[in-house]
């Protein structure tokens, strides 16, 4: 991005940031929606463990997690994984949208360099996975009795932001090959169902050997298990400690791969000439 300043660079970010932001509460709907279908979707996990346990706690499942509450358990899972496939679909899947609207071919064309555009739909896509999240929290508060004190928000908190910096940098790279093959719902599909699979959303992948293993490679699996330490089981500060350290390693190195990806496929789109046939 030779010749242009920083504070040019912040004003595109800035102005995508309110671009994006601007789109999506035209539909405010849209924002209720996701903030209430992801807890109504775990419900008929919730019933089938109650048929087939008699209750809602169970002691084998809290000999594997330490806790019988599977409500609170899952209701924990949904409402992090909101963050994680938000950043997939919304980041990884943003400039498919742009060729939505008609607008691909100028933000290629534009002197903004699109990984600053990136920035800026990352930083819009956050602040509307909190909203939709803060929602979630409420309603978990008001209507299953998990508690969120402060002690246990920073915390978390802190786990949210270490976990999510790697997730996009993750979704930048899912953004330069919708730049190469135009179309990337088929592996955000199944990196998902990858992540229901071999990280604890939905269910302790203690239960598998195979599952147990797989899932220490993915992020979600310490983030989820140490914020449900906090909260659940109020767990040591020194397991705290380990998962920041892991999570830190993890971001460096998904980062660092998103970004030089990225850069990569967007140099190849250009010098293909491929961008028109989106």
């Amino acid at each position: 991005m030779p010749g242009r300043g920083v504070n040019t660079e912040l004003r595109a970010v800035g102005a995508e940031f309110i671009k994006t932001m601007r789109i999506w509460f035209s539909y405010p709907i849209m924002l209720v929606f996701w903030a209430v279908f992801p807890l109504l979707w775990v419900l008929p996990y919730v019933f089938q463990g109650r048929a087939l346990v008699g209750s809602g706690t169970s002691e084998a499942f809290r000999q594997l997690t330490g806790s019988g509450n599977y409500l609170a358990f899952v209701l924990i899972g949904a409402m992090i994984s909101t963050f994680v496939f938000s950043a997939l679909w919304g980041v990884g899947n943003s400039l498919r949208e742009e060729t939505y609207w008609g607008t691909m071919e100028y933000i290629i064309a534009s002197p903004t360099h699109p990984l600053v555009i990136l920035i800026g739909k990352t930083l819009a896509e956050w602040t509307w996975s909190t909203v939709m999240v803060l929602f979630q929290a409420l309603i978990i508060a008001l209507f299953f009795g998990v508690q969120f004190t402060l002690a246990k928000i920073l915390p978390v908190l802190l786990l949210v932001i270490l976990l999510m910096i790697g997730f996009y940098g993750f979704a930048i790279a899912f953004a330069g090959f919708t730049l190469l093959i135009k179309e990337v719902h088929g592996w955000v599909h199944t990196l998902e169902w990858i992540f229901f699979l071999f990280s604890p959303i939905r269910y302790p992948v203690q239960v598998n050997p195979i599952t147990a293993a797989v899932s220490t490679l993915i992020p979600l699996t310490w983030a989820l298990i140490a914020i449900r330490g906090i909260i659940l089981l109020n767990r040591s500060e020194v397991n705290l400690y380990q998962t920041v350290l892991v999570l830190t390693l993890m971001d460096i190195a998904l980062l660092t791969a998103g970004y030089f990806l990225f850069i990569y496929l967007e140099r190849k789109t250009r010098r293909d000439g491929t961008v028109g046939m989106h």
